[in-house]
């Protein structure tokens, strides 16, 4: 009779016939069946044919264990170590929002069934039985209980004991405990080859923590001798078994080519494994390798993906670089208010660059509202991190009286400190103070050595300074125009458009064929760049034909895009050709619409007839006499061209 209903309570469950197994196993176990009540005991576990319950299948495995179930023995151990309170079905986790309403839907729909209380004595008890009885998985477990400490007094000998007869029993837990006592000598004396060998027992019965171990051992040569491939193949093997950390050490293994072939697409698979799983070092890996590029293409969108994910984690320097990324726009649309927040983190947490930050943002209202006083006391901070450039800012903000009041002394003496230690920035800041004289004794001669000084230490934008120096426009007894020519040539160079259109009229006066082209050459290049003079210029020189070949269309070409750009007298001449269809289809009403703008915006205040059709060269407006030439430079415009963008900040370091 027992054996005939074993077969149809299994036949059911195989079948998913969960109610009819219960029913057959409950009629085999009053039949007198223990192995019954195991199986009685599972069904409550699992909720299989029956209501879901803990607490009942603790009894019945309580039933099977009092009559010499060794497996029962071992749950029931189990289960008692810690107690516990059942996870809700999978049904309330996913409609539950808070674990109060957790707490309340448990206790209402299972009345405490869920949760059984901790008799760690009772769990030792079992366990002890079930090991006795041969079961190797309970020795595991107690070798554990003894070596930790935890539920029982510490007891290396008692927890080597169970190790040790698990071990042999071939339990592969039992195998990586007994190798980690011996490997690091917790019981004594290291034995590093004996321990490897129970490690790699362990190891190729798939336990994937002796995996990593035995991985080390061969990447070490310690207990075994160094075998780089070796260790990739234990490597490799935890990782395919999920383990996060073996994941991402086994991507770099790739990446690097240590035992294995270097693989680009491998290392990102298995960087991303590990990153979904929350291992920090592959979020931030995950998130250089898709930034860096390199054998593949670099993804900006996955870089900010994951360099969000780092920040969420608590990195700081993440927390910096992903307010870049939501600054700059990279991988992401450019979201101030986003990198502010994430700035803010960081310097919150002691980021001197993200300090810095903060305060440029404050102090322009970038991402949060203009607030001075906060920009003072950001830059403050990070000027006494040590950031050179948090210096010169703060020079700046004293200035411009940020702290309620200017504050020039204080701002030159830290325009001092950032000049001797070498900041070029710094040294152009301090010149064009000594060259306006506002703050302090004008000196033209140590403006003239600070720029100099700048210069040489790389920072290039002090050229136009030093050229404009020798142009006279401060000193003209200072005047040296072939110094200022080739000062404005480094500038121009350099890509400074203001540079290169001073570089480009200063050739043009020359009135020699060979200057004239490199003269045209340079204003073409200011112009590109979008400065709106060289713009306008370059459309009078087109118009004019004298310089260069006559080209009515590229005349106007130019004069649109300094027109868009605010320039009235560009838009004037624009009015002038397309009235007069001149390098564009005519259009009167147009080109007059266009003309009464410009000079709404006071363009000409000396034309006012229409222009007469016979002669179109003398009616277009001509730059006025040296107005390529800047007017005096302050302090605080005098480096707009030049001064670092936010898309150009950079990590500390």
């Amino acid at each position: 009779m027992l054996p005939w209903l074993r077969r149809r309570a299994e036949s059911a469950g195989d079948a998913g016939e969960h109610q009819k197994a219960f029913r057959l196993w409950l009629r085999a176990y009053e039949a007198g069946d223990v192995e019954s009540a195991f199986h009685i005991a599972e069904c409550y576990e699992h909720g299989r044919g029956v209501a879901w319950n803990l607490a009942d299948a603790i009894n019945w495995h309580r039933r099977a264990a009092e009559r010499g179930h060794v497996e029962a023995q071992f749950r029931l151990g189990r289960a008692l170590l810690d107690g516990a309170r059942a996870p809700l079905p999978e049904f309330w986790r996913r409609t539950t929002r808070d674990a109060d309403t957790a707490a309340r839907v448990s206790e209402a729909l299972y009345a405490g069934g869920g949760r059984h209380a901790a008799d760690p004595e009772q769990a030792i008890y079992w366990l002890q039985e079930a090991a006795d009885a041969g079961l190797a998985q309970a020795d595991a477990l107690l070798g554990v209980i003894h070596v930790l400490g935890k539920h029982a007094p510490q007891d290396y000998n008692k927890g080597m004991f169970h190790f040790e007869r698990g071990a042999q029993r071939g339990d592969a837990s039992a195998q990586f405990g007994l190798a980690d006592i011996v490997y690091r000598g917790l019981d004594g004396v290291p034995d590093q080859a004996r321990g490897a060998d129970w490690y790699e027992k362990a190891a190729d019965q798939g336990h994937s923590s002796a995996q990593v171990a035995m991985a080390t051992i061969y990447r070490k040569g310690a207990g075994r001798a160094a075998d780089p491939e070796r260790a990739a193949h234990y490597m490799e093997m935890a990782a395919e078994s999920g383990d996060a950390y073996a994941q991402f050490e086994f991507a770099m293994m790739l990446q690097r080519g240590e035992g294995i072939e270097s693989d680009p697409s491998r290392v990102e698979t298995y960087l991303r494994k590990s990153a979904k799983r929350d291992h920090f070092p592959a979020v931030v890996a995950l998130a250089d390798f898709c930034s860096q590029g390199g054998p593949v293409e670099p993804d900006w969108r996955e870089a900010a993906r994951w360099r969000l994910r780092a920040a969420e984690l608590g990195d700081v320097n993440a927390m910096f670089i992903y307010g870049r990324h939501a600054a700059n726009g990279l991988g992401m649309p450019v979201n101030l208010n986003e990198a502010a927040r994430w700035f803010l983190k960081a310097a919150e947490q002691g980021h001197a660059t993200a300090a810095f930050n903060v305060a440029v943002f404050y102090q322009h209202g970038q991402g949060v509202e203009q607030n001075l006083s906060e920009a003072l006391r950001w830059c403050q901070y990070a000027a006494d991190q040590g950031l050179r450039e948090a210096k010169v800012k703060l020079a700046e903000l004293h200035l411009a009286g940020a702290g309620g009041a200017r504050n020039a002394p204080r701002a030159v003496e830290l325009l001092k400190e950032a000049s001797e230690a070498g900041d070029g920035y710094a040294k152009t800041q301090l010149a064009m103070i000594y060259l306006e004289g506002r703050d302090v004794f004008k000196d033209t001669r140590k403006a003239e050595q600070l720029l100099r000084d700048a210069l040489d230490s790389g920072y290039v934008a002090a050229s136009l300074q030093l050229g404009h120096l020798y142009a006279g426009h401060y000193d003209p007894a200072r005047s040296r125009p072939e110094d200022a020519l080739s000062a404005y040539l480094v500038a121009a160079q350099a890509g400074n458009p203001i540079a290169q259109h001073l570089v480009g009229n200063q050739l043009l006066a020359r009135k020699d064929e060979a200057a004239t082209r490199e003269g045209v050459h340079w204003l073409h290049n200011a112009a590109e760049a979008g400065f709106v003079p060289a713009q306008f210029q370059l459309g009078v020189l087109f118009c004019q034909g004298e310089v260069v070949e006559k080209n009515l269309t590229e005349a106007v070409r130019w004069y649109e895009m300094a027109a868009r750009q605010g320039h009235a007298l560009a838009l004037y001449n624009l009015g002038v050709m397309v009235m007069k269809g001149l390098g564009v289809e005519a259009d009167a009403e147009k080109g007059m619409e266009m003309i009464k703008r410009a000079e709404a915006q006071g363009a000409l205040g000396a034309v006012k007839a229409a222009p007469d059709p016979a002669k179109p060269s003398p009616d277009l407006a001509r730059p006025a006499p040296g107005s390529a030439k800047p007017g005096p430079v302050t302090l605080n415009t005098a480096l707009a061209a030049s001064r670092p963008a936010l898309s150009a900040i950079k990590p500390a370091g």
